[in-house]
């Protein structure tokens, strides 16, 4: 078998860290998302597959993405013995992630306890051409002995979201020949979800058969199997639910839902497993043709560029508007599927600059859930709309009240965040002008962006205070990016993007395509002069070059952060929360986070001043912080600096370098490498369309190339140590570029067109 080690991942000994592999492993397409746990059975195995906003409550607890019946299962009999990898002897082993063509496969070459040897080869895909389809196929060949080969296929309803189980079997059965069938009810929201599995056999068939037991739907065959002999089963799986968007405004019924999944199924089975798998592999090359990243430069940095592309697209709703990327995409039950600022700031970049479209759907998502905002808003005694920290699908908060328990006291750890760390509201506002400055997209302003921002200014108006001893407005008690700090004043970051979200809001309040808009939620002129002063005067506290995180933190206690930043956990077993809370050391990037969003607001001088105190003082205990400070390493010129920031933030579920990826995949960190990589060592900025370049190649690295979109225009991007070289790719067959881009070049604008489809930039 060969492994492509810029491509794939791969898994070389069974049983180790189960529940990481189960996360990286995952096979989604943005509506549908499969863990990657194996088709039989093992103590701890999570087999999660989740629908996108497919989301329900149990009593006393926040809403959370629904754990679906699992479609996975089937179990082995071979000649008597259960097929178990934690008996017998495993001869030989590989599990491999082929990220080119998505498809997950393993072989396994067993013996058993009573010494029979079988190989067994299975592979499976989520299909990126069919949304609603998934499929496995399974080879099984006896190498030393005849018996009896016996499968069991089922549609497992009894799977729970760590034992909190979210749905109820309606009703299970059988269609077609080798067809069955589950439909199941979430408990709150009234979800119904149909499953319908069709299956082929390869093999002499002896006997089949059907059977149902409490939540789930069984089809059973026995094989005759010969030594040498390989003996296959294929499985066709086809989902839908009653929250699809292709049935919004619709009547629903059962009958309906039944009646168009097990179509779906049957068309599929007609073509076969080979023609779908066909289709997906070739819509991933599509796909690849235009998000592919290449590096001239160590083969895991270009696995892990690739390994992080590829599940973005995977997390990606490509269709739905109603719902976005969350924190762990459809890997695992991490957040509970919720959606963070992780979603504006973190990943909607890579879809921004390369997949606009869907970079848009994600943008409306924050437009769908503009009534929760406004709930959230009044019920805190504010206007406008003041977002969840975490959201679902309504847009209503719904971040749980208590965490981990204290290491010194014993005692649940309340979290804070949904109450007061509100700079998500302005993170959305900035992502929102950072889609505006990429694409141009005035319609997306006018029909959904300028309620957005609107709102969102009405809100900070609101929440401010006004200190008159000071003359300045402020945000007080808050938590910033760095969440090791509760109960802050003017927090930095915070303060700043509320100053360019009411500066924004008032540009939008002048902009006759955003009239209609103001005019329909009754902003007045009183209020844009409001959001003006408010802008003017709010409260930046900083010494000299130095910005202050916050009010006092200069103030506070210095912790020698460098002895525990390497290993996880051990600053909490060190100090209680309550000192971490009071001392000079941050969980994530803030104020270096800054520097990345608005790198020309500041000066060299401020961003190094800034980097010298603040680096040192970071745990790095999210996995937001290491791309960030990758890339503002690279702005500063720290190349080394930089890549080694990039190096962790490769491993942080490659590696499992924090130690809690089997929870799911942290979505954020993927979207900052490519950050780290695109912003940081290419140093790519686009403002008001204008696309600006500043390079800065690792040492080890003597290529990048990759696709970017500015505006309607596809370029293509090629960066070496010396030079770099931007070209137009042609939109059409006649060659005729879409659109006319700018490329800053120091203090002078070189116009790509048609005329001049290529600039070439020495350093």
């Amino acid at each position: 078998m060969h492994f492509d080690p810029r491509w794939d991942v791969i898994e070389e000994q069974y049983g180790r860290n189960s529940g990481h592999y189960e996360s990286i492993f995952t096979l989604a397409n943005g509506y549908l998302g499969t863990r990657g746990a194996t088709e039989e059975g093992y103590w701890g195995r999570v087999s999660g597959t989740y629908l996108a906003g497919l989301f329900d409550a149990a009593p006393r607890e926040v809403t959370e993405l629904a754990n679906l019946p699992d479609w996975l299962s089937v179990e082995l009999n071979l000649a008597g013995e259960a097929f178990d990898l934690t008996t017998g002897e495993i001869l030989d082993y590989f599990r491999v992630l082929r990220l080119k063509d998505g498809v997950l496969e393993r072989f396994v070459r067993w013996k058993s306890p009573r010494g029979r040897i079988s190989q067994l080869r299975f592979l499976r895909f989520v299909s990126i051409y069919d949304q609603h389809l998934a499929a496995l196929r399974i080879e099984v060949i006896p190498e030393d002995y005849s018996g009896t080969i016996h499968v069991r296929s089922r549609l497992d309803g009894q799977v729970t979201n760590s034992g909190t189980q979210h749905f109820a079997a309606v009703e299970a059965s059988t269609f077609g020949e080798r067809g069955i069938y589950l439909i199941s009810e979430s408990y709150e929201q009234r979800h119904l979800v149909v499953q319908a599995a069709s299956h082929r056999a390869e093999g002499e068939i002896l006997r089949e058969e059907f059977a149902n037991g409490p939540r789930r739907m069984d089809y059973s065959l026995e094989l005759a199997g010969q030594e040498g002999v390989t003996n296959v089963l294929e499985k066709l799986v086809t989902t839908f639910s009653s929250r699809d968007l292709e049935f919004e405004g619709r009547q629903k019924s059962q009958e309906m839902l039944f009646r168009r999944t097990v179509k779906g199924n049957r068309e599929a089975e007609r073509e076969g497993f080979a023609s779908q798998l066909a289709k997906h592999r070739e819509a991933w090359a599509k796909l690849w043709n235009k998000a592919d990243l290449t590096l001239d430069g160590p083969d895991f940095d270009q696995l892990a560029l690739r390994f992080s592309i590829f599940h973005m697209i995977q997390m990606a709703p490509w269709q739905d508007h109603r719902v976005s990327v969350s924190a762990k995409g459809l890997s695992g039950e991490g957040y509970r599927g919720h959606v963070f600022w992780d979603t504006e700031i973190f990943i909607l970049p890579f879809f921004l600059y390369v997949f606009p479209e869907e970079a848009r759907l994600q943008l409306r998502y924050r437009h769908h859930t503009l009534p929760g905002a406004l709930r959230k808003a009044k019920v805190n005694g504010y206007e406008g709309a003041m977002f969840a920290w975490e959201s679902a699908d309504t847009g209503d908060e719904t971040t749980p009240t208590v965490g981990a328990i204290d290491f010194r006291t014993k005692k649940p750890i309340p979290i804070l965040c949904g109450e007061i760390e509100q700079h998500i509201t302005a993170d959305i506002a900035y992502a929102i002008s950072h889609y505006l400055h990429v694409t141009g997209d005035r319609e997306f302003l006018q029909n959904y962006g300028a309620d957005v921002v609107l709102l969102g200014a009405r809100f900070w108006a609101s929440r401010v205070e006004y200190n008159s001893a000071l003359d300045s407005y402020e945000i007080r008690n808050v938590i910033g990016p760095d969440e090791y700090k509760e109960h802050v004043d003017n927090n930095y970051y915070t303060n700043f993007l509320v100053q360019k979200h009411l500066l924004l809001a008032q540009e939008l309040m002048v902009d006759p395509q955003c009239r209609q808009t103001a005019d329909y939620w009754g902003f007045t002129a009183e209020e844009a002069k409001k959001w003006a002063e408010v802008a003017q005067k709010i409260r930046l506290p900083r010494q000299g070059d130095l910005l202050e995180q916050f009010d006092g933190f200069f103030e506070l206690n210095a912790i020698d952060v460098l002895q525990y930043r390497d290993t996880p956990g051990t600053l909490q077993r060190a100090y209680g929360w309550r000192e971490i809370n009071q001392a000079q050391v941050l969980k994530q990037a803030d104020v270096i986070m800054l520097l990345h969003l608005f790198p020309d607001e500041f000066t060299p001088e401020e961003k190094r001043a800034n980097w010298d105190f603040y680096e040192p003082k970071t745990m790095h205990d999210s996995s937001l912080s290491a791309a960030m400070h990758s890339v503002v390493a690279s702005d500063l010129g720290l190349s080394q600096e930089a890549y080694a920031y990039f190096e962790k933030a490769s491993r942080i579920d490659l590696g499992n370098a924090l130690m809690n990826s089997g929870h799911g995949l942290h979505a954020a960190s993927l979207g900052g490498l490519w950050q780290a990589a695109v912003h940081g060592f290419a140093g790519v900025r686009v403002k008001d369309q204008v696309l600006k370049l500043n390079p800065r190649l690792p040492e080890n690295w003597s290529e990048l190339k990759f696709n970017l979109q500015v505006g309607t225009s596809l370029l293509r991007i090629e960066v070496t140590q010396e030079q770099a070289v931007i070209a137009l790719i042609p939109a059409d067959p006649s060659g005729e570029a879409v659109q006319a881009v700018q490329v800053r070049i120091g203090d002078e604008v070189v116009i790509l067109n048609q005329d001049c489809d290529s600039v070439r930039v020495c350093y």
